[in-house]
């Protein structure tokens, strides 16, 4: 890959600063507990809307805050082995002078026969490892980056009798840049084209010294941001009470702000990566709202919950993407195809196992339904977790889990954590 193009790509995974509950990389403890909610860190009450009512089974009112924040960050590559030397090679042998054993292929054949000979040898290797590099990078190479963060002092809990239940603040941003390829294979070499490649060439030596630029792809680079700020109010209250537990219901009410862009650049673009670049720096900003519902049955030993985000469905604009030059149809609808992110409805189903001091949990929380994220990216997330939270603040407290993603990447994780001075996490 050419310098600029590794800037492009690079910088493109960095680009997506400026600020929805992240999908991807969950806010501090929950990467490890999951979407659940929990006494053991206030980050949980940004999960089920009802969370915050839980304190009612233990006190009649309580005032939490976070403290300086909570940031996350990381990337991932797709399965291709030196993805970007195996792509710089594909573009050196469409652009770069090659050379071919004429003497030895053609001998003494007549000129039409030496030219298919010519097109069936350049078939057999170059463009056949070229269409199967172009495909594979395609199937299985990507790279994304993503961030995620809390405004400091958030969220803001206040839970008291007199305002008849509990109120969560909480203020959020989060970036996500994913770069893929989309593969547009190049097709076999004519007698006729073979003609035009060795005319255009030299021969010395026996050696036909030639280059490829006359064939044309529309393989792309193709990368797509998203930039988003989320504030968040919700309001949860005790619904019922019996002897064997309480049920809680919640609602949140959530305010996004979205900066969303879309930039590609063709393989053989080797002078346009820069622009392109440029491009790509050109969100397109946009608001909505997002309403979320949640229940939550709490007893001494067990809690089980569902909650819903997102039932209204906002929806958010990409900017358009420049197909002036591509020929190929496919290329161009897929280019052009998800011009609008809409942030789709998720049912989360938890519940957890614990003491009665709940110093002691065990957690499972489950995705009914996958959802893609700004980028494309889908996710359903399953969690297992277990963890002890220590009253202590010399002794710390610790999680370990398991989260697998059921569809997309498939992808599955062992997390694990610890949270210091009964704080620190």
């Amino acid at each position: 890959m050419n310098n600029n193009t590794f800037k492009f790509a690079a910088l493109s995974m960095l680009c997506a600063n400026a600020f929805a509950t992240p999908i991807y990389h969950p806010a501090g403890p929950n990467l490890t507990y999951g979407a659940v909610s929990n006494n053991q860190s206030i980050i949980s009450n940004i999960t089920n809307p009802a969370a915050g009512a839980a304190v009612f089974t233990k006190e009649d009112s309580q005032y939490r805050f976070g403290i300086l924040s909570s940031i996350g960050a990381g990337y991932e590559f797709g399965q291709v082995d030196n993805l970007y030397t195996e792509i710089d090679k594909t573009q050196s042998q469409l652009q770069d002078d090659q050379q071919l054993d004429y003497a030895a292929l053609c001998g003494s054949m007549t000129t039409t026969q030496c030219e298919n000979a010519v097109a069936g040898e350049l078939n057999s290797t170059i463009i056949a490892s070229i269409n199967r590099v172009m495909n594979a990078v395609q199937a299985d190479g990507y790279a994304s980056g993503f961030f995620s963060g809390h405004v400091p002092l958030m969220p803001l809990v206040i839970s008291h009798k007199g305002l008849g239940g509990s109120f969560v603040l909480d203020a959020n941003f989060s970036a996500k840049a994913d770069m893929t390829f989309i593969s547009d294979p190049i097709a076999d070499i004519t007698g006729a084209q073979a003609s035009q490649i060795i005319l255009g060439g030299s021969i010395t030596d026996g050696q036909l010294n030639y280059n490829l630029e006359s064939l044309t792809t529309d393989s792309t680079l193709f990368v797509k941001a998203a930039a988003i700020a989320e504030l968040g109010l919700g309001y949860s209250r005790p619904l019922l009470r019996a002897d064997s537990g309480e049920l809680m219901a919640g609602f949140r009410a959530k305010y996004y702000k979205v900066g969303l862009a879309r930039a590609a650049q063709r393989l053989l673009a080797a002078d346009g990566a820069e622009n392109t670049f440029d491009a790509s720096k050109d969100y397109v900003y946009s608001s909505g709202f997002g309403i979320d519902l949640g229940a939550l049955w709490i007893s001494n030993h067990y809690r089980v919950g569902a909650w819903i985000d997102n039932i209204n469905k906002p929806s958010f604009k990409f900017n358009d993407v420049d197909t002036t030059g591509y020929t190929d149809p496919a290329v161009i609808a897929k280019l052009s195809e998800s011009a609008t992110y809409e942030m789709d409805a998720q049912l989360h189903l938890e519940g957890a196992l614990y003491t009665e001091s709940q110093n002691w949990v065990i957690n499972a929380g489950m995705d009914v339904n996958a959802i893609k994220d700004p980028v494309g990216s889908e996710y359903q997330w399953a969690t297992l977790s277990a963890g002890y939270a220590t009253d202590s603040w010399w002794i710390p407290g610790f999680r370990v889990g398991y989260r697998a993603n059921l569809a997309g990447t498939e992808l599955s994780y062992m997390t694990g954590g610890l949270t210091l001075f009964k704080s620190v996490t």
